[in-house]
């Protein structure tokens, strides 16, 4: 929320991930599904190893170097979208979810090598 004069702006990202607030009939746990709010595009993010895959369409096959040098790859596929330049939404969203995913690696990274740090002794048992 950003506020300038009198007026204040409630700002949504460009992406977001969905999940569900009241477990129904459909279920996303488990699933990685994006919106993405100026064309109001929903995607779906899946591994690539199904072969199914290659039978949907629209989709975006991607690939990322994880923290580990192997080689992830990923596949985009569409529930809804309106726009014309839906391939502009698939490299935003594979940019934008690389991110992310390189901030959970750091993240994790950072978490280690704090608890690396730590080094029980003695004085931390109960007493």
């Amino acid at each position: 929320m950003k506020r300038g004069g009198d007026t204040m702006r409630f700002e949504i990202p460009d992406f977001t991930i969905l999940s569900d607030i009241k477990p129904g009939t459909v279920s996303l746990k488990g699933r990685v599904v994006i919106f993405h709010y100026p064309t109001h595009t929903i995607l779906e993010l899946l591994q690539s190893e199904d072969p199914i895959l290659k039978t949907i369409s629209p989709r975006y096959e991607w690939e990322r170097i994880n923290k580990y040098g192997e080689i992830d790859r990923f596949t985009f596929i569409v529930h809804r979208y309106i726009t014309d330049n839906l391939m502009d939404v698939f490299e935003s969203a594979a940019a934008w979810y690389q991110h992310i995913m390189d901030w959970l690696d750091m993240s994790e990274d950072a978490l280690d090598d704090f608890l690396g740090e730590w080094k029980p002794g003695s004085d931390d048992l109960p007493n």
